[in-house]
């Protein structure tokens, strides 16, 4: 089954330049790969969250 098609009026520099540093291929490509950077980041902001401030300094002595 195909994707449905959608329409959005985007900032073409800010499509460009995201689809420089991407290295994306494509706009879709660029907008896919931002939304999966988007959702890593708040994936990897959650962690942070709510670990931060448990560890104590014996936890990093095996290192």
């Amino acid at each position: 089954m195909a994707k449905p098609l959608i329409s959005l009026r985007l900032d073409e520099r800010l499509v460009r330049s995201a689809q420089k540093v991407l290295k994306a291929k494509s706009r879709t490509q660029t907008i896919e790969m931002s939304l999966e950077a988007v959702v890593e980041i708040h994936k990897h902001r959650r962690l942070i969250q709510r670990y931060s401030g448990k560890a104590r300094p014996a936890d990093f002595e095996r290192s």
